[in-house]
């Protein structure tokens, strides 16, 4: 039977369901490992404007620090620094974003997700550092630079994502799609959103108004938030110093023990990095 669909409605619901898929983050499985850190901790379920957040807490007393995943991951991604953190002394604070992992939510964008920071800080906060991994940095930074809730003392960064339109070409490459259908997303993505508000969404230039201190980690070897990113953030953060890696991977840092026990020096004031200039 000939296909009798139209080739201009063809396209048009191809770039549809791109852009759906676009902002649907994808589900990730919990390894045992992680299932077993999340269980020793204390779990729960917090409302926000898209239904609700899955939400998981360990330990009773110290600073609180928040861990912030990156898109298409979950808070079990994170539980890797959960036992250092605690043996230091610290309380620690983990969250699914919306539409990703446990929480509520199909799709999801960077302004949807940035008030969630300070619903969270309501509850659990204030937090004394939060550690964020690739697109969660990107989401936090934006956070710290327009809206209002308590900054933390200290920040730690791995994999940053710096510009949020790179996620369109990436995911293109990803996805196998053609440049057409491409436009028409793009097209369909600054008919939604305030297309200057998008493309001023850059770690690099947002961290220029964040005076905190932090720490940037990045594997020279990252296939998929190319080093690059977290080089140009360095180069303008004064309050930033970079340590790039070699051989971890994208998320490889996550569960790096030489990492943690940097990132525990830093946080307690015994890394001192001198920054180049």
């Amino acid at each position: 039977m000939p296909n009798l669909i139209p080739s201009t409605l063809k396209q048009r619901l191809i770039v549809k369901k791109a852009y759906q898929a676009f902002f649907s983050p994808g589900k990730r499985e919990e390894a045992a490992a992680e299932r077993e850190i999340i269980q020793r901790g204390k779990t729960y379920r917090l409302p926000y404007s898209g239904g609700q957040l899955a939400v998981s807490t360990w330990g009773e007393v110290g600073p609180a620090i928040l861990l912030m995943h990156g898109w298409g991951g979950a808070l079990a991604q994170m539980t890797g620094f959960v036992m250092p953190l605690l043996t230091a002394g610290y309380r620690v604070v983990a969250y699914d974003q919306p539409a990703h992992g446990q929480s509520d939510g199909l799709m999801t964008n960077v302004l949807e997700i940035a008030p969630t920071l300070d619903l969270i800080s309501k509850h659990e906060g204030p937090f004394e550092t939060i550690i964020a991994h690739s697109f969660g940095t990107l989401v936090v930074s934006y956070g710290l630079a327009n809206l209002d809730y308590p900054a933390p003392q200290k920040l730690v960064y791995l994999g940053s994502f710096n510009r949020l339109m790179d996620s369109l070409p990436r995911f293109q490459v990803l996805a196998g799609l053609p440049d057409v259908i491409m436009e028409g997303v793009r097209d369909k993505i600054y008919d939604k959103f305030n297309r200057d508000v998008l493309e001023a969404i850059t770690n690099e230039s947002m961290t220029q108004r964040i005076d905190i201190p932090a720490l940037l980690f990045h594997d020279t070897t990252d296939e998929v938030t190319p080093i690059e990113d977290s080089r140009s953030i360095a180069k303008v953060w004064k309050s930033a110093n970079l340590i790039e890696t070699d051989g971890l991977g994208h998320r490889g840092g996550l569960q790096s023990s030489d990492i943690h026990a940097q990132i525990v020096k830093f946080l307690k004031g015994d890394l001192v990095i001198a920054k180049e200039r």
